[in-house]
């Protein structure tokens, strides 16, 4: 089998690249493997003591803290550096679903040899950013089929190259547990090859490297384009994703939300926002237009505003989505998952950060450059963020722009 960090062996030899937990026995034995849904683990039997273990194989967000776990009884074991999530024990993995979401084997190609890309999370961006690790293996691994285990919903975006999709229409909080019908489903194809590898699946690919118009089917802004396409901006405004004007603001939304009074007046706040820092922006530049997208009701926007949001997504709203990022010079939202695919299509983006997400910045940005012009197009405001700071932020992004290229994309060595 190839020796490569990037491909987990997993038929005809399966990963062992391990001590035993128990008595530090090396390379215990492979057993079988566990596809179980979000999780992707390993059953090993050691050679010395004979421990029966479960073990987390080094992909998606275990790649560093692998747990592993005595068959008997479910004892722990946690990696030397640090503390592993331990969802053994959590409700929904001690009795198994046999539920097989309705599994689906689409073939494109057919090979002996594949790597197998598990997409499944009970997070939106979590699954995104799994998925966006295909490129490699089809610009890397021609020779290897690559397979995609990904849910339904986000099978749109399944790059054309692939050997085959598995598709399960499972809900992102059905990732979340023991799902034993996925794994048979799994099982049932592993006949099928000689040769099969597991992607790591990275949680946090390099984005410069990355075309998502092979994903979305939907061209980006392009900075060649950035001062010559009508200017366009696209606020993204979620009803669970809120922009506050003030910490008061947001104290007094959780305490009504907790009695169950004034649940949508948060939401009615953040539309004001937008529609303010909207006009600010018009003031400045008459000529921008504007789309606002996310899971919300549409209204309460400024005349001739592009309002796409909705509470029920389909394929046709996506690619609405998409392409109103896709002809934006920037996309304003709030940090979270939802500014994935806009910083994706978008040119650059402002964003606003919650002081409990600090530790996670930049993880949501899909970072298109890697010079200095991340500096200038990829910009970050305080949580309780004015509307006029968010149109400042806008405004000097177009009107900044052709200056900032010149001096350190142009005039350079």
């Amino acid at each position: 089998m190839l020796q490569d960090r990037h491909l987990i062996p997993l038929k005809p030899a399966l990963y062992n690249d391990f001590a035993c937990p128990e008595c530090g026995a090396l390379r215990p034995e492979g057993v079988k493997v566990m596809v179980l849904g979000k999780q992707t683990a390993a059953e090993y039997k050691c050679r010395e003591c004979g421990l029966d273990l479960v073990r987390d194989l080094p992909a998606g967000f275990t790649v560093d803290l692998p747990i592993a776990w005595r068959l008997s009884d479910k004892k722990p074991y946690h990696p030397a550096n640090g503390i592993a999530e331990d969802w053994a024990a959590y409700p929904d993995y001690q009795v198994p679903s046999t539920e097989r979401y309705n599994g689906r084997r689409k073939v494109f190609k057919e090979y002996k040899r594949i790597v197998i890309l598990n997409t499944i999370d009970h997070l939106y961006g979590h699954v995104l950013l799994k998925l966006f690790n295909a490129q490699h293996y089809l610009d890397e691994h021609p020779d290897i089929g690559l397979v995609v285990i990904v849910p339904k919903m986000f099978e749109w975006l399944v790059p054309d190259g692939v050997a085959e999709s598995w598709v399960f229409d499972i809900k992102l909080k059905e990732a979340w547990g023991w799902n034993a019908g996925i794994d048979n489903f799994v099982h049932e194809q592993w006949h099928r090859y000689d040769e099969i590898y597991l992607a790591p699946g990275y949680s946090h690919p390099e984005f410069s490297k990355i075309d998502i118009e092979r994903f979305s089917r939907v061209k980006p802004m392009e900075l060649d384009e950035y001062l010559t396409a009508p200017p366009h901006i696209t606020f993204v405004a979620r009803r669970d994703r809120l922009w506050y004007s003030s910490p008061f603001t947001k104290f007094v939304h959780r305490a009504l939300k907790k009695v169950g009074l004034f649940a949508d007046i948060a939401v009615w706040w953040q539309d004001r926002l937008v529609a303010n820092a909207i006009s600010e922006v018009r003031g400045q530049i008459p000529e921008a237009t504007f789309t606002v997208v996310g899971l919300a009701k549409p209204g309460g926007m400024p005349a001739g505003v592009e309002d796409l949001r909705t509470m029920r997504m389909s394929l046709e709203t996506e690619l609405a989505w998409c392409h109103a990022y896709a002809k934006s010079q920037v996309a304003v939202g709030v940090h979270g998952s939802n500014m994935i695919l806009p910083t994706a299509h978008a040119a650059g983006c402002v964003e606003i950060l919650p002081y409990d997400r600090y530790g996670n910045i930049v993880q949501d940005i899909s970072v298109r450059y890697d010079d200095r012009m991340q500096l200038f197009l990829y910009r970050f405001t305080d949580e309780f963020a004015t509307s006029t700071s968010i149109a400042r932020h806008v405004i000097s992004m177009f009107k900044d722009y052709g200056i900032y290229r010149l001096d350190n994309r142009v005039n350079i060595f």
